[in-house]
């Protein structure tokens, strides 16, 4: 269980260590977050997209994504 976190005006949800690696994600990854009907929330890796300046991550607005299928 993982509890969210207030973080500025935004709330934060932390992904431990073991999860990150095991998704092959790192800090500064993009990531698609979708609302299924059911209500559970999905969170999938964007491959390919990478910010141009890795200190940037946080104000670096994503390219525009390949779709793909859920």
């Amino acid at each position: 269980m993982v509890r969210l976190t207030k973080w500025g005006n935004s709330t934060g949800l932390r992904i431990g260590a073991e999860l990150m690696i095991a998704a092959g994600l790192k800090p500064g990854d993009f990531v698609h977050v979708r609302l299924l009907d059911s209500g559970d929330i999905r969170v999938r890796p964007c491959k390919g997209l990478q910010a141009a300046n890795p200190g940037a991550a946080k104000e670096a607005a994503p390219a525009k994504p390949v779709l793909e299928q859920w």
